[in-house]
């Protein structure tokens, strides 16, 4: 169970028992399936059962508000962003032969060169409104100035979340999966290859542009899962009262936007015209490398960071 199931349980259960109803209508859902793209969980909803999130204007899931510790500060980063989603398997092709002979149309080269050219790419620092707010906010906890033109030297100084905040400064394109051959003596007519392609808000069909240029004639590309990129302004009712909630449980608290550089659900309920946010809060210890943990076999919270987190919730139902 994720830590953002177990802090809605939590705060269900707790409601329910103390018989506190908040001051407006709660959806609250849970979905199996946003790992491999949310296709039969969130998009099966949003698709066949709309009715079921009728008058739904805003909504909170992962990744956000939990702490951070940057220079004298504690910020708490709520996302507002989320770069798109492009899992894509890359097909050469070519003339099936001996691997003795002389062979200058061969699938596996022409398909491992285009991986190269994409892997080894360098694609421009272009900063999504959230992230260029992070930083801003960083470098002031830092006690300097932010250079829009030099993010890194702000990114360097940020401990293990520096390479998530890295990786929203520009797209994304990684090579994970190479599939050819069955012997080693038969050069075969396909090659197929897997990428992982992460494009910044607003930006899609630029990436898209760049990616096919990179690739060439000779490779094609087909959508294993496409999903949009997603932003929204950090402001509103909704925004005003996280950080309230944040601030009354932790009055160091210093709460700022960020875009996350992988994707969750709210994709689905962003087409729904759903409002969007990332807020599953937590009160993290200043050396926990809580983004470096994603996925790992030991990911894990402190109990104490779950109870803050089920506090502030349950004050955020309070203020809503």
């Amino acid at each position: 169970m994720k830590h953002m199931d177990a802090i809605m349980i939590a705060v269900a259960r707790q409601r329910i028992t103390q018989g506190r109803k908040p001051r407006r209508d709660i959806v609250l859902s849970f979905y199996a399936d946003e790992e491999a793209g949310g296709n039969w969980g969130a998009r099966f909803l949003v698709e066949q059962h709309p009715d079921l999130f009728e008058g739904v204007t805003e909504a909170i899931g992962e990744v956000g508000g939990f702490s951070l510790n940057v220079g004298s500060q504690r910020l708490y980063a709520v996302q507002t962003a989320e770069k798109g989603l492009a899992w894509m398997r890359l097909t050469a092709n070519g003339t099936a032969g001996h691997g003795s002979m002389i062979h200058r149309d061969n699938a596996v080269t022409t398909l491992t060169e285009a991986m190269a050219r994409v892997g080894r790419h360098q694609w421009p620092t272009q900063l999504p409104d959230a992230t260029q707010a992070f930083l801003t906010k960083a470098a002031e906890a830092l006690n300097t100035k932010f250079d829009p033109e030099n993010p890194a030297s702000i990114i360097e100084k940020l401990g293990g979340m520096s390479k998530m905040i890295g990786a929203t400064t520009q797209h994304t394109a990684n090579p994970t999966g190479l599939k050819a051959g069955y012997k080693v003596n038969v050069i075969p007519q396909t090659a197929e290859g897997e990428l992982d392609g992460r494009f910044l808000p607003g930006r899609e069909d630029e990436f898209f542009s760049t990616l096919d240029e990179l690739l060439g004639q000779a490779v094609t590309r087909e959508f294993i899962h496409h999903d949009i990129a997603v932003e929204t302004s950090a402001d509103g009712h909704l925004w005003d009262a996280m950080a309230a909630a944040l601030s009354a449980e932790d009055p160091e608290a210093t709460v700022v936007p960020y875009c996350l550089s992988a994707g969750t659900d709210a994709k689905w309920f962003n087409k729904m015209g759903i409002r969007c946010f990332g807020f599953s809060p937590l009160k993290l210890p200043a050396d926990l490398d809580f983004s470096g943990m994603f996925h790992g076999v030991d990911e894990r919270v402190p109990m104490t960071g779950l109870q803050f987190g089920v506090r502030v919730l349950d004050r955020l139902l309070d203020i809503c």
